[in-house]
């Protein structure tokens, strides 16, 4: 139902680790400010740090972080293998475990099944300019993690997916599995989902050396990760080898990306495969920040490259040109946090989507939870709206609303203070679930000129589950204010339509009469309280 209340790294690296540990070696950027770090310096301090705190961690030192955080969501469990307990989600850290398929003998597996697929008539992505949103939230599975919902109001949650072609939830573990929550309210909303496949540092050689010894090997790894994805429910792979390689592991190299782009594509169709742009043909580390000869061949073997967010104003053009036919193909980063990114990321995102559209490719927004992070002002729902405003106001609305019938929504966003079922207020519990979220209407950025003023709320009562659309101020006599809350495209056979309503709650019943097509949903408000909803077109 519907509800209307009237109220007259230079690349993909920014460590979040959950261990005190490795959670000293996250702040060394943030601690040396702003200014772009030479990457080998990075791995020079890290390597000392850790063999500094190895060497004087102690059981005081883990009863102190324990103490400090008796009850903190943010700490990623280790989960039992069959014991019953809360499920979680949680990512896969080693290659042992990856091959032994350790994972489906885990009590909580089946709990990490999402029970959506990809709510849209089409399995392949559009022929057209896309944004791919990398999540890369504080090191993944914070308040996500609890498979069936957790107790945080104020949880991190994207609801711009009207915005957004593809999603990828990354961590740095090698394995990272997207919980659930993401891949239903995504896919709910007509948006791919990625996992993360990622090596990085020591560890990661170790892994990429097992892993790619024969074509055998990659090619057995490979399976397990499409496994993995079409077991669970979601779309394919981020790959992101960031580790320097001999020149003769490249050629399996080439084996493993083929053949799980091969392999996913016969299991979940309409898979993707993503390579990150690395590691190079020759083995070398070296971000290209374009796509050129020296990373092209992997591109060539998969579904598409996203390219390392330094990149200059010239690139998108010569990227496109070397991917020809398949420019679509070719998206292009933005760190959000603006780490020597083109444009500086932050409040300035749409200064690389403009040029990247000029180009007419694709975009990869990597952080947008910079937002939630770093706490900007006034709240995080205000900040997080008005960002996503500059993403729309340069990007523009490419997705559609899956036009599938019966249409529902009562503006959910998967967090609140309360539930409510048919009108009834039935706890006034906190809580968080992102597979809860419904559709979410277009609104604007806030601007204190307009006499109605549009938001979701949260905190007010709701027809169903814990939010609703409200509409706030006063209007002149003989006056209406309109709003666009929708965009849609829905085929009508014989069906009548109705609109049934009261001046608190809206109910919108499609029901039969002749053929029809909506295009796109708008309320209109008429002094005295009058409430209608109509299409932006007359129906033909």
């Amino acid at each position: 139902m519907l509800k209307l209340k009237n109220n007259k790294k230079h690349h993909v690296h920014r460590k979040s680790e959950v261990s005190v540990t490795k959670s000293w070696c996250a702040m060394i950027p943030w601690l040396l400010g702003a200014a772009y770090i030479n990457r080998q310096f990075l791995i020079n301090v890290r390597n000392i740090l850790l063999f500094f705190l190895d060497a004087i961690q102690t059981p005081f030192l883990f009863l102190i972080f324990i103490m400090s955080n008796p009850k903190s969501e943010s700490v990623v469990s280790e989960p039992s293998d069959s014991e019953p307990s809360i499920p979680i989600s949680y990512p896969i850290k080693t290659l042992s475990e990856l091959e032994s398929r350790s994972y489906f003998e885990s009590f909580h597996y089946p709990f990490n099944k999402a029970s959506s697929s990809v709510n849209n008539s089409s399995s392949s992505l559009p022929n057209r300019r896309r944004l791919l949103v990398c999540h890369d939230m504080a090191g993944g599975y914070l308040d996500d993690k609890w498979v069936q919902g957790g107790t945080n109001p104020d949880a991190y949650a994207i609801w711009h997916w009207h915005l957004i072609d593809v999603f990828v939830y990354f961590s740095h573990s090698l394995v990272t599995l997207p919980p659930p929550s993401w891949t239903n309210t995504a896919h709910r909303h007509g948006v791919k989902v990625l996992g993360t496949f990622i090596t990085e540092w020591d560890e990661g050689k170790a892994v990429c050396d097992t892993m790619l010894s024969t074509k055998e090997t990659a090619h057995m790894y490979a399976e397990r990760l499409a496994e993995l994805a079409a077991d669970l429910g979601f779309d394919g792979w981020l790959i992101n080898m960031e580790v320097n390689l001999d020149p003769g592991q490249i050629s399996n190299l080439k084996e493993f990306v083929a053949h799980l782009s091969l392999t996913m594509h016969s299991s979940v169709p309409g898979s993707l495969v993503i390579w990150y742009d690395s590691v190079t043909v020759d083995g070398k580390l070296n971000w290209q920040d374009q796509l050129n000869e020296h990373n092209k061949p992997f591109f060539d073997i998969c579904d598409g490259i996203f390219v390392n967010y330094t990149w200059k104003e010239d690139y998108p053009r010569l990227s496109a040109a070397v991917a020809s036919d398949r420019k679509f193909d070719v998206y292009m980063g933005i760190d959000i946090f603006g780490r020597n990114t083109y444009g500086g990321g932050q409040w300035n995102v749409n200064v690389a989507l403009d040029v990247i559209k000029k180009n007419d490719v694709s975009a990869a927004i990597f952080a947008p939870g910079w937002v939630y992070e770093t706490k900007q002002p006034p709240d995080f729902q205000t900040a997080q709206n008005s960002w996503w405003g500059l993403v729309e106001k340069s990007w523009g609305v490419l997705q559609k609303l899956p036009g599938v019938l019966p249409f529902y929504t009562n503006f959910d966003q998967g967090r609140g203070y309360h539930i409510s079922v048919d009108g009834d207020n039935v706890s006034d519990a906190t809580w968080c679930n992102i597979s809860c979220q419904g559709f979410q209407p277009l609104l604007e950025s806030v601007d204190p000129t307009n006499s109605i003023q549009v938001s979701v709320d949260l905190k007010e009562a709701s027809y169903s589950g814990g939010g609703n659309i409200t509409f706030k101020g006063s209007l002149e006599e003989q006056t209406y204010y309109e709003s666009k809350i929708f965009q849609g495209e829905f085929l009508l056979n014989d069906l009548p339509i109705h609109f049934i309503y009261s001046v608190s709650y809206i109910f919108f019943i499609i029901i039969a009469e002749k053929t029809a097509h909506i295009n796109m949903f708008f309320l209109v408000l008429r002094m005295p309280s009058y409430l209608e909803y109509l299409p932006m077109h007359e129906f033909y």
